[in-house]
């Protein structure tokens, strides 16, 4: 319908507020058409390779307009949360369709897949420097971003950065796969990206205004925990107690959500956590 109703258009007859709002609602059906076939498996209907609109703008300015203003100047325009989101789903579409392939092969060339890791890994850290000072994972600018109003925006950045870094390099923590020159160093970071997803999960939790309470959480906040339980089974003993108490934040996050999405409670009684954790 978004398609059909060329919201990606420009029609010089709208103000800079319902342009702004057309682009956002066009880019929202665009982020949730990549999730769902990267979860689904089903084909993307979006194809912005050709006429991509603009991405939406920095939300604070977008909150300052009113109706009948003009759109901004390109000179003036930033992208805001939203926008930084979209492009982070570009490299986690091209994530899934590594995965796919690897899925797919019936023969793992181990070089060929660590060379694409790489390069994905490389895309990774050049989006996140490509962040504002402000935007970037710290509390104190998560103190910042709730004065503004953008606690949750910046929550949901950084939670999906997280997990699509954990995506990336998820198969390195099978025991049973060749060693390979980067394997071990990319378990590690599949282990550094889920616990700092469960420390921002938590940090959402306890800053009023930065709550996560979207239904995917509940999906990503499981394979986070899948990752810390590997952690906690053939981890450092040292590190048992710190693992646990991650774990134990994770699941209070699963029992928060439960209370708004119902199919959270099926993540919550099935959990292999939940006796886990009570033992």
């Amino acid at each position: 319908m978004a398609q059909i109703a060329k919201l990606g258009v420009l029609d010089d007859a709208d103000d800079g507020i319902t342009r702004e709002t057309k682009l956002r609602v066009w880019w929202t059906c665009y982020l949730v058409d990549t999730w769902a076939s990267g979860g689904s498996g089903l084909p993307r209907q979006f194809d912005i390779l050709n006429l991509a609109p603009r991405l939406p703008m920095d939300e604070e300015v977008f909150s300052t307009m009113r109706p009948g203003d003009p759109d901004v100047l390109a000179c003036e325009w930033k992208p805001g949360f939203w926008g930084y989101n979209v492009r982070m789903a570009t490299i986690y579409n091209h994530i899934t369709n590594l995965t796919k392939r690897i899925i797919n092969s019936i023969v793992w060339d181990e070089e060929a897949i660590e060379d694409a890791v790489r390069e994905l890994a490389v895309e990774l850290t050049a989006f996140e420097e490509s962040l504002p000072i402000t935007m970037r994972y710290s509390l104190s600018n998560l103190t910042l971003q709730v004065e503004r109003g953008l606690g949750r925006n910046f929550i949901a950045l950084h939670l999906g950065f997280n997990h699509y870094a954990t995506l990336l390099y998820y198969q390195y923590l099978d025991r049973n796969r060749p060693l390979t020159t980067n394997g071990v160093a990319y378990a590690q970071r599949c282990k550094h990206h889920a616990t700092l997803f469960s420390e921002i999960l938590q940090a959402s939790r306890n800053h009023g205004g930065a709550e996560a309470l979207y239904n995917i959480v509940g999906h990503v906040t499981v394979v986070s925990s899948s990752v810390l339980l590997h952690s906690f089974l053939f981890g450092d003993p040292d590190e048992v107690d710190d693992i646990r108490q991650r774990l134990e934040s994770n699941f209070e996050s699963l029992v928060q959500l439960r209370k708004y999405w119902p199919s959270v409670d099926l993540m919550v009684c099935a959990s292999p956590l939940n006796p886990f954790l009570s033992a």
